[in-house]
C-alpha cells in the first residue's frame, strides 16, 4: 500500500453506529468516509487513514482521495473532509464492513455531516 504524497496520514476512530451513519457518503462511487478535522486538505489530495469502526479495536488502513470538504463547522456539520474509499482489497473490506454495520440505514433520510 503506497503512502500518500500530499494529504498525509490521519487516524480516525468512529465510536458508534450513529456517528458512522453521519460519516458515510453512500452516494459516492465505492463510498466515502467523512473525517472531522481542522487539518487543511484540498480536493484530490491523497490521504492515508487508519480507521477504527464501531465495536472494533482494529485499525483498518485506507488509501483514498479527498472528495468533500467542510472548511468550517456549521450547525451539526463539523469541519473536516471526506475520503473516497479505494478500490483495493483494504478499501473493499472497509466498504463491506461499513455497509454491514449500517444495514437498512444506508439510504435513510437522516442528516449527515455532508448533506
Amino acid at each position: 500500500m503506497a503512502m500518500p504524497s500530499r494529504g498525509g496520514i490521519v487516524t480516525h476512530h468512529i465510536e458508534d453506529i450513529a456517528t458512522l451513519y453521519a460519516s458515510y457518503l453512500s452516494f459516492v462511487d465505492n463510498g466515502a468516509i467523512f473525517v472531522p478535522s481542522d487539518r487543511v486538505q484540498n480536493l484530490g489530495d491523497e490521504v492515508f487513514v487508519a480507521i477504527t469502526l464501531p465495536n472494533s479495536s482494529e485499525r483498518l488502513p485506507m488509501n483514498g482521495k479527498v472528495i468533500w470538504i467542510n472548511r468550517k463547522a456549521q450547525g451539526n456539520r463539523p469541519a473536516g473532509f471526506a475520503v473516497q474509499i479505494g478500490q483495493d482489497a483494504s478499501g473493499q473490506r472497509i466498504k463491506n464492513e461499513v455497509e454491514r454495520l449500517l444495514a437498512g440505514k444506508v439510504d435513510s433520510q437522516q442528516a449527515t455531516y455532508t448533506m
